[in-house]
């Protein structure tokens, strides 16, 4: 039995292909055949319902595929290229540094993180004080936070960075 990751449309779903014409998808199963027709068309077979489908090779992993006049983006990877990938993205998000800048002049009013601290994806890391308004300024993603370049009470111009997350 072979494992794959499909991608359609960002969504992803793990396929097991046993090889006799059947496919699991989550705890659905089904049988299916693709019959090519020629060049890029084929007729695809699924529970004994047909589908015409076009398909157009992106790069080594993605697919566009018109089925019956929808069309859906699609990536495959096996289920250690899909591992390989994960652990890349996790290796790269753990050296990289994000700037956060000031989206406007204003005033740092409260800094809620200091540095060497973890901080969540959409946490408050300082709130600035622009036009009598107190806005929350948020960790863009998960991380930690390297640098704080500003303290309270202290006016800012806009763009000028406030803090890191590493």
């Amino acid at each position: 039995m072979s494992e794959y990751i499909i991608s359609i449309n960002d969504k992803k779903k793990k396929v097991f292909y046993s090889g006799n014409s059947k496919i699991s998808v989550g705890n659905d199963e089904y049988e299916c055949d693709l019959v090519h027709l020629e060049a890029q068309n084929y007729l695809l077979r699924v529970n004994n319902i047909f589908f015409e489908a076009v398909s157009n090779k992106l790069d080594n992993e993605r697919f566009s595929i018109l089925i019956n006049g929808s069309l859906f983006e699609i990536e495959v990877r096996s289920s250690l290229q899909e591992k390989a990938r994960e652990l890349l993205q996790q290796k790269e998000s753990a050296h990289h540094k994000t700037e956060i800048k000031a989206p406007m002049p204003g005033m740092i009013l409260r800094i809620k993180k200091n540095v060497s601290e973890n901080v969540e994806q959409g946490e408050t890391v300082l709130i600035l004080e622009a036009m009598k308004m107190e806005n929350d300024l948020r960790a863009p993603r998960t991380g930690i936070i390297k640098e704080i370049f500003v303290e309270e009470r202290i006016a800012v111009e806009k763009g000028a960075v406030l803090f890191t997350i590493e």
